[in-house]
């Protein structure tokens, strides 16, 4: 059985709290080190046709488990770096 603690707390310091948490999960989320094929297309701004080219021509490095492909966001943007990708900048990576 879990032990329940009841505290009093001001409404503004619970909201500033809650409102910490959310960020820092909405953070976490962002920063997905692996990333499916979809996660892939949003990340980069393109197509999945012109994510499956980049794929075939090895323009980005990919990892095989099954039939599922997963991308690694470090390996893409050193990939996409040494390309000098134009979309680093929008994606707020313009300084790798």
């Amino acid at each position: 059985m879990e032990n329940i603690i009841l505290i009093s707390i001001a409404e503004d310091k619970l909201k500033d709290i809650i409102k910490e948490a959310v960020q820092d999960e909405f953070k976490r989320k962002r920063e997905k080190e692996v990333m499916n094929f979809k996660e892939t297309c949003e990340f980069l701004g393109i197509s999945s046709s012109a994510l499956n080219k980049w794929k075939a021509a090895n323009k980005i490095p990919y990892n095989k488990m099954g039939k599922r492909l997963f991308f690694k966001k470090a390996e893409l943007l050193a990939a996409l770096k040494e390309s000098n990708y134009r979309k680093l900048r929008e994606l707020g990576y313009g300084r790798l």
